[in-house]
Parts: structure tokens; sequence; C-alpha cells
């Protein structure tokens, strides 16, 4: 009896432990589980956003004008109908881990689908990089170029004279990488007090702002 007994309570033993280190696992997996529903929802409602260094970069305001001409000769010109500042949600492939992002829109009264925005500045997801993205129309033609931000505050000013003027407070953005289409310009000269002074099409071709 005492030999069957010693049998049984080790059995029992054993079923114990099993049950112990099965009940410590799934205290585990609901303790991990709740941790990462806890970051998901947590991003949810989280926003990357603009400091207000980057926000007030852009000189512009509402219904300012700027009238860009041409090396040949061509005058076109751009009102500026609002700027707009929102929140964008994050791709749907990222959306477990990424944050939504705060974008700044300088909109034109440019009438056609995706390219009233001729500058946008958005934080992104993943990197602590703010991006900075130019779309204009001119003359019909569309144009693109983009930097980031510290290519704008950190990049040391020139001079640069426009329509018979000097400005002493312009950034070069050079394109980084080969042309992907013909849309995209070789250069963009930014100017802090005037924003978008010049582009350089390439170096046969350019438009340069006339007023604004």
């Amino acid at each position: 009896m005492d030999f069957r007994a010693e049998i049984i309570s080790k059995t029992v033993a054993v079923h114990l432990r099993k049950m112990k280190t099965k009940f410590k696992r799934s205290r585990i997996l609901i303790f991990a589980s709740i941790l990462f529903v806890g970051y998901v929802l947590t991003n949810m409602f989280r926003t990357k956003k603009l400091t207000e260094k980057e926000k007030s970069t852009i000189p512009y305001k509402a219904n300012d004008i700027l009238v860009f001409k041409s090396n040949h000769s061509e005058v076109d010109t751009l009102l500026i109908k609002e700027i707009t500042i929102s929140e964008h949600p994050p791709n749907l492939g990222d959306m477990f881990w990424a944050k939504n992002t705060e974008v700044l829109r300088v909109q034109s009264d440019k009438n056609c689908k995706n390219c009233d925005e001729i500058i946008t500045i958005s934080k992104q997801n993943f990197t602590s990089e703010t991006r900075v993205s130019f779309d204009l129309i001119l003359n019909g033609k569309r144009y693109y170029h983009g930097t980031d931000f510290k290519t704008l505050v950190k990049s040391q000013p020139e001079k640069l004279i426009v329509n018979g003027v000097e400005l002493i407070d312009v950034i070069r953005i050079d394109r980084k990488s080969e042309k992907s289409h013909a849309g995209y310009i070789d250069r963009m000269y930014w100017s802090k007090s005037k924003g978008i002074v010049r582009i350089d099409i390439n170096s046969d071709y350019y438009w340069e702002l006339k007023d604004g």
C-alpha cells in the first residue's frame, strides 16, 4: 500500500507541476497580449506633431499672390488659397506600429486633383525626419522637388539676385537622385523670407519669382 501511495503521490506531483507550468505560460501570454493591445491602442490615439519651428518655416499666408516668370518669357500666377494642418493616419500595413502624423499643406488655386498642394511639410513614421515636398504647376506643366526639414534650417544661406533684388537668406536645394521622369527639377532656391524664389528645371530652363 505504501508503495502504491508513493506512486500516486509522485504522479499527482508531476501533474501539479505541469499545471503550474501551463498556468505560468498562460499568465505570460495574457500579460504579453495585454501589453501588445495597450501598445496598439496607445499608438492609435497618438500623433507625431510638427514643431512650432517647422510650422513657422512657411512665410506665406492665405491670399498671397506669387507671380513667376521663366527665362523663356512665360508668366504664371499662383494664389495661396489656404494653409492647413491636419492629422494623417498611418498606412494600413503599418497601422499597428505607426502613429498618426501631422501634415502642413500650402494649397494653391490650381483646380486639379491632387495638385493644389504646392508645399507639404509632414512628419514621418519610423524616423525622426520631417519631409518637405514641393509640387508646382507652371504654364500647365507640373514640377516636383523635395528635401528634409534639416536642409532648410541648417544649410548655409547664400545671396541670390531675384527680379533685380538681392536676397541674402536663400537656401539652394539640389536634386540628390536621378530624375525618374521629366517633372523632377534640378534644384530649387528657397528664401526664408519669401519662400520659393526660383526653380531650375534644367541647365537651360528656369522659373523665377517676379512678384510675391
